[in-house]
């Protein structure tokens, strides 16, 4: 395969005029120049696939809903209007809505996708089928929204990838520690301070003690210390800025966060609400970083924190490949000074999506 450009490496390093030479799924060799043979694209850049680290599909269902609602109107558990709205449904459409949500991501290069799936055991089962037919890697988290016990956490654990807790407020602490217990081989994610309601409360001193997850999500209203806790606690921070700014609870403190070396992923959180689009969602993240701090550059860390930092396979000899091809020439890329921003900025354009894994027993095909 031969390209204008690339994004190589865990640093996303550019690279003009390249060659992949790929076997068995796996990139064997990554070179200067173009050769014969192969497919080539001409005015295209590669770079590794696109993660969308927190997402809620259910809500999909039923876009902009909600206008003059507050977040805890809206989305609080377990009495808002959403949970009305997603009970409503079948199990067939609750699925469709997922698959349907997983479908359209996939056509802008987002080839991974976490998952918080509400409405308990049901929720759970329609991840699970899911999952054998999802076109991307597809991470489902469940949760326990009825009774609580050891019996039901452990059928839960058995049928999703982990745990999405939504708050602090809705379990004890002594359940936090069970909910690790049980998990404690799979994935842990939990909202955390985004609003500074629930940052007073100290929710990420407890949930670091009590549940140690894997990730946390939002962190709009935490301070320089609880960062470095994140950064050395190796907790990483899922940010969803559109989300934030719909819902008026603060935004991310995006350069801080860099600075602080906190691992960052993206995410564009309620689909009811915000679109699948995380192309979006990066630039809103570099906008918000030049609100915060004018004149600076964190559009390399922006694209790691989309790509590479939620797990996307980097551009290198011996992985196997996952990428997005965006077109370079006529989006400006090309001519761009800072090539960092403009493929943040005008990237969305996608050419092919390049999945050489093969899953289901079928390769995926070009979107």
């Amino acid at each position: 395969m031969n390209v204008a450009y690339a994004l190589l490496g865990e640093e996303l390093e550019i690279a003009e005029r390249v060659h992949l030479t790929l076997e068995d799924g796996k990139v064997q060799h990554v070179g200067k120049g173009w050769v014969t043979g192969g497919e080539t694209y001409p005015t295209g850049l590669i770079l590794p696939a696109l993660v969308n680290a927190h997402v809620h599909t259910f809500d999909s269902a039923f876009p902009e809903f909600g206008m003059g609602l507050t977040l805890k109107e809206a989305v609080g558990d377990p009495q808002s209007e959403k949970y009305k709205l997603i009970g409503s449904l079948t199990q067939d459409r609750l699925k469709e809505s997922t698959l349907d949500f997983l479908r359209r991501s996939r056509k802008i290069g987002v080839m991974k996708v976490v998952d918080f799936k509400e409405l308990d055991l049901l929720g759970a089962k329609v991840a699970k089928e899911v999952k054998l037919i999802s076109p991307i890697e597809y991470v489902a988290l469940g949760r326990l929204d009825g009774d609580f016990s050891r019996e039901r956490l452990e059928t839960l654990r058995d049928m999703v990838d982990g745990y999405g807790l939504s708050s602090v407020t809705s379990v004890t602490r002594e359940t936090m520690k069970e909910i690790r217990e049980v998990f404690k081989y799979k994935l842990v994610v939990a909202h955390v301070s985004e609003t500074l309601r629930q940052n007073l409360s100290r929710d990420l001193e407890t949930i670091l003690s009590d549940l140690r997850p894997d990730l946390v999500v939002h962190g709009t209203r935490l301070a320089e210390s609880e960062l470095s806790l994140l950064r050395d606690e190796g907790v990483g921070l899922v940010l969803c800025p559109r989300s934030n700014l719909w819902w008026g609870t603060g935004v991310p403190n995006v350069p801080l966060i860099f600075r602080e070396e906190v691992h960052t992923l993206l995410g564009t959180d309620n689909a009811a609400w915000n679109d699948h689009d995380l192309w979006k969602e990066m630039e809103t993240a570099l906008l918000i970083s030049r609100l915060l701090e004018p004149g600076s550059d964190y559009s390399r860390e922006v694209l790691k924190a989309g790509t590479v930092h939620g797990g996307a396979n980097p551009i290198l000899e011996g992985h196997e490949l996952t990428g997005v091809i965006v077109e370079a020439e006529w989006t400006g890329i090309t001519r761009a000074i800072n090539k960092y921003a403009a493929i943040v900025k005008r990237g969305g354009q996608v050419i092919n999506v390049i999945n050489e894994r093969v899953q289901g027993g079928r390769k995926n095909s070009p979107p």
